[in-house]
């Protein structure tokens, strides 16, 4: 008798457990989607959830959505606060498929602040404050979780800004709040943005956008296929997009890019892949996945200003010296000038007692200009000459604006001061270019009737991915690129050390160059500033980096037969 019961207890459970699946999978359940997510291998880049995340009735009709997780741009790069007082801003961007439902900010932050300290840090979006976080002694780990409006998701970034005001004597000298290096408030990189559409996966945008970073690009298996790869992750690279080759079979959410003419920028492959279509494809790609908002819209047109190269052009508040940092790339842009002047614009507050204003400015590190100005002005220009002959690929320029009002004792600190970089700062291209080096190159680059690849062999998946790299540093944005095999005009060759070899050997040194010039592109070589080495082989013995190269060594190989 007892075994019997036993038996049917088990049987009830069995029936139980089997009626409780089958409910749960004929529904459009999160466990559902969750188990679909997983089989297709996407399950690490969305999160499905029921309709109670969008306010929807739990008791009445339930609707799936998708949950995006968009990354904190510049996941490289150390951002956050250094200091009383500090602000910054990060800009988040905001891929459109038809709108959101709701987004919510996921901030983490690590916060160093030394003995008898205490702050606040204030975190606003868009503009408007939103919380407010309590700086203790020592080292902090924070967290905040920022529900976003509608309006916040009506554009096409999110701005994200962060203030830090606090001590670090806690009245122990004085009551006061001057300027330190006592503290720094890192935002960490798995900071997230978090979005829900509606639209399903299957849908080939919401795919894109849950493709998981970095995005792999196929390389393929013949020489049409690697040259697209190949322009299209460093075409993607230098938009800000983490894009890496891959040799593997295909995926779901591997990125497949074709030249094929009269399609859809996107579609999905049976298996699961991604299919982008020529530069269309490759824009909405960046419009989804460039985390680098200033990378994505480059400038087209002469003069250059500051604020398409850095966002902080807002007024900063600040004590004792104010800081600002222009970085530009001349592959970046137009026509791939190289710029030489810089007229600076800066309106600041106005200071006490006839005090004035020291302004320096400094290029890749070298001072070029240095003034003393009245302080009772609130608008500082100035026009400062940038030498071709100081610039390389990446260059920065460094504005050092400091107060010179004296503190009037131990206990009495100099009041807040405040200054903005004014977009009214520009960079021209005015004056004579550069007639060798980096400049003459990317120039001649850049203006070309075409830049087709040369004929070379099948890569490897490592020798594509630096090759990608090189091509991401020097190649410039408005390349007329033709993926057809010596096209004419200018041709880019990738060669490794025994196909130098072999083609020094076929053709002579001299006739490298052909009845144009020739260049020579090397992985290693450069200055501090630019890691890439470039020789002109008018100037230089290709025997010579024959000797340096090592068997692993890339080279590029850029021959210009357009008529001189």
């Amino acid at each position: 008798m007892r075994r019997d019961f036993l038996r049917l207890l088990g049987i009830s459970v069995l029936v139980f457990f089997v009626i409780g699946f089958a409910m749960m999978y004929s529904r459009d359940s999160g466990f559902r989607h969750g188990i679909s997510a997983f089989l297709r291998g996407t399950g690490g880049a969305v999160e499905r959830g029921l309709g109670d995340l969008t306010g929807a009735d739990r008791g009445g009709p339930q609707m799936g959505n998708t949950t995006l997780r968009i990354a904190r741009p510049q996941q490289s790069a150390w951002l956050g606060l250094t200091g009383f007082p500090d602000e910054t801003v990060v800009h988040f961007p905001l891929p459109h498929v038809g709108g959101y439902q709701t987004g919510e900010l996921a901030l983490t932050f690590d916060v160093q602040l030394a003995e008898g300290g205490d702050g606040r840090l204030t975190i606003s979006v868009n503009g408007e404050r939103r919380e407010e976080l309590v700086l203790t002694v020592g080292l902090q780990s924070l967290t905040a979780r920022i529900p976003l409006t509608q309006a916040d998701l009506m554009g096409d970034r999110l701005s994200l800004q962060l203030s830090a005001r606090g001590t670090t004597n806690s009245g122990q000298i004085c009551p006061s709040d001057s300027a330190n290096n006592g503290v720094a408030i890192s935002l960490r990189p798995e900071s997230h943005l978090l979005l829900r559409s509606l639209r399903d996966l299957s849908d080939p945008e919401t795919a894109l956008l849950a493709a998981p970073e970095p995005l792999r690009i196929y390389l393929g298996q013949d020489i049409g296929s690697q040259t697209v790869a190949l322009w299209a992750t460093q075409y993607l690279q230098r938009a800000g997009v983490e894009a890496l080759l891959s040799d593997e079979p295909l995926l779901p959410g591997q990125l497949v890019v074709t030249n094929q003419l009269d399609t859809p920028p996107i579609a999905l492959a049976d298996d699961g892949s991604i299919i982008v279509h020529q530069e269309p494809g490759l824009d909405r790609v960046i419009s989804y996945h460039g985390l680098d908002t200033f990378a994505r819209d480059l400038p087209d047109t002469w003069p250059v200003a500051v604020d398409a190269l850095t966002s902080d052009t807002l007024a900063r508040s600040f004590r004792g010296s104010k800081r600002w940092t222009v970085p530009y790339r001349i592959a970046d842009l137009p026509d791939g000038l190289t710029p030489t002047r810089f007229d600076l614009a800066l309106r600041t507050s106005i200071l006490d007692n006839d005090y004035v204003w020291t302004v320096r400015i400094s290029l890749n590190g070298n001072l070029l200009h240095s003034a003393r100005l009245p302080g009772g002005n609130p608008d500082i220009a100035l026009s400062v000459g940038l030498p071709i002959e100081l610039q390389g690929l990446e260059n920065a320029l460094l504005i050092e604006l400091i107060d010179t009002s004296p503190n009037q004792s131990i206990c009495r600190a100099a009041p807040d001061a405040q200054a903005q970089l004014l977009p009214e700062s520009r960079l021209s291209a005015d004056g004579a270019q550069p007639e060798s080096g980096w400049g003459n190159l990317v120039h001649r680059l850049a203006v070309a009737d075409s830049v087709a690849p040369g004929s070379h062999g099948l890569l490897s998946v490592q020798q594509a991915t630096r090759v990608a790299a090189m091509l991401a540093q020097f190649l410039p944005a408005q390349a007329r690129e033709s993926l057809a095999l010596e096209q004419g005009g200018m041709t880019l060759t990738v060669l490794d050390r025994p196909a130098l070899g072999a083609l020094i050997a076929r053709e002579g040194k001299a006739a490298l160059n052909g009845a144009g010039r020739a260049w020579l592109v090397f992985g290693a070589g450069g200055d501090q500033r630019d890691g890439l080495g470039l020789y002109d082989l008018r100037a230089v013995d290709p025997e010579q980096l024959l000797a340096a190269m090592h068997l692993t060594s890339v080279i590029i190989l850029v021959r210009d037969t357009s008529p001189q």
